[in-house]
């Protein structure tokens, strides 16, 4: 008949042997963890690269049109000044 320092110590190893199961299982869950988060990460940088495309050429054309209608700005600014000096517009 089994003492019960024997029934202990058979469920001390159990638990072990569980226990090393367990972190067994963990350690591919962390590497299928680590792979899913790198794919998420590839993802998201391709699905910006898509959405900030566009937008930064929009902010190019913009600022491009905005350059244009300040040079202009300026050159009519500069006609009127000789216009009212008694200068010649041409």
């Amino acid at each position: 008949m089994p003492t019960s320092f024997d029934v202990l110590t058979y469920l001390q190893i159990s638990v072990a042997i569980l226990l090393i199961l367990v972190l067994y299982h963990a350690l591919f869950i962390a590497v299928d963890v680590r792979r899913i988060v790198r794919r998420i990460d590839d993802i998201t940088r391709q699905v910006e690269d898509v959405i900030m495309k566009p937008i930064s050429m929009v902010d190019q054309i913009l600022e491009w049109i905005l350059g244009n209608i300040e040079a202009t700005r300026r050159k009519t600014k500069k006609k009127t000044k000789r216009a009212l000096r008694g200068g010649e517009v041409k």
